[in-house]
């Protein structure tokens, strides 16, 4: 059996259930799928059916680890301001173990990103693969490299999602909800989240059928100072083994809004046939499962009033809003499946041990 060695920073509880069926897919063409990390989550809930080993970022133990595994390829899924990153890529070239970068991409957030790139274009250059999040970020590699560029669909595992078969009248009675319509908020509200703007937004709106619920860490933000109707109600974290809160808050909502960077959340709010509005302010790899007119709206960055009305369309139009909810989940089941997130990864490790292929490492050819 080959083995595949995945080295990542932290592992947050919804990689640990994309992992799970990784390993199992793995399994069954014959690889072994091995996980070592600097931290897992402390609050995820899946057990893990993978090999995984918590290891602090150490050079000379990751060194001795893969020598131990002797695994046929390494992905690396790492930052690079992760140190560990840099003698590990040159050790493992060395050695002739095929190496393969998992990210982005590039960061586009930098003021001069075609300088401020230059070590992401280095470690491009010297890894025999590189796996992206969408084929939307192909354009930024170099063209030089795109020829060994795999996209895994960056997304959750659905099918560890619970099947919820309350309705949303007897969601909304069990977790004290009065609205008719609810707008959804979910995640951690750092800065770029702009959960800010969401409960402007509301400040605004005086019908007293249409409420939000906001739910995560509020990272130091004062929601209640902000607040300043009776139809913004913060539940904060929500955590259970299952995920069968936080799915029963998808399910009984209507729409899902994060002003800012909308990540995997999305991919969520598409599964449960949420409609999705946010900003045209930088956003991450996701963004490109939502289609303007038929899944969601992007509004101006910063025009709260267009945000504003774009949320009310949706929430007083049923027809509009039943057609773009099965245009939602139509498309992230086929766009984002767990399955295709693996296939870019299975692809990936076949090209690089497959004499047949032009990516095949050196140590495969003979």
């Amino acid at each position: 059996m080959r083995r595949v060695l995945l080295i990542s920073n932290k592992v947050f509880h919804y990689r640990v259930s994309n992992y799970n069926y990784f390993a199992g897919r793995f399994r069954e063409l014959g690889w072994e799928f091995c996980v070592r990390a600097n931290e897992l989550e402390r609050s995820n809930p899946y057990p893990l059916q993978f090999d995984f080993q918590e290891m602090p970022f150490s050079f000379g133990d990751y060194r001795h680890e893969i020598e131990r595994l002797n695994p046929d390829v390494v992905i690396l899924f790492l930052h690079l301001k992760n140190l560990v990153i840099w003698p590990l890529l040159h050790w493992l070239k060395l050695k002739g173990i095929p190496v393969v970068y998992w990210n982005k991409g590039v960061n586009l957030e930098v003021r001069h990103p075609w300088l401020c790139n230059l070590p992401f274009y280095y470690v491009h250059s010297r890894c025999d693969a590189i796996v992206l999040y969408s084929p939307h970020e192909v354009k930024d590699i170099r063209p030089g490299n795109r020829g060994k560029v795999f996209v895994a669909n960056n997304t959750v595992n659905f099918e560890a999602f619970p099947a919820i078969t309350a309705s949303k009248e007897e969601l909304k009675r069990e977790f004290g909800i009065p609205f008719r319509k609810v707008v959804l908020f979910v995640g951690r509200m750092r800065g770029v989240k702009k959960v800010d703007h969401l409960i402007t937004a509301f400040n605004e709106i005086d019908d007293p059928d249409c409420g939000c619920i906001i739910v995560g860490d509020p990272m130091g933000c004062d929601l209640p100072a902000m607040i300043r109707r009776k139809n913004v109600m913060h539940l904060g974290e929500v955590h259970d083994p299952e995920g069968i809160k936080i799915s029963k808050l998808f399910k009984l909502a209507d729409l899902f809004v994060i002003p800012g960077e909308v990540g995997l959340g999305m991919n969520q709010a598409f599964y449960w046939g949420l409609p999705v509005v946010t900003e045209a302010c930088f956003q991450p790899p996701e963004i490109h499962y939502l289609t303007e007119g038929r899944s969601g709206f992007v509004v101006p960055e910063n025009d709260l009033a267009a945000l504003k009305d774009k949320m009310l369309l949706l929430l007083q139009d049923d027809d509009l809003r039943a057609r773009f909810s099965a245009a939602a989940r139509e498309d992230i089941m086929r766009e984002a499946s767990i399955e295709r997130m693996f296939s870019g990864f299975r692809d990936c490790v076949t090209a690089l041990t497959d004499p047949k292929s032009e990516l095949c490492a050196p140590r495969f050819r003979s």
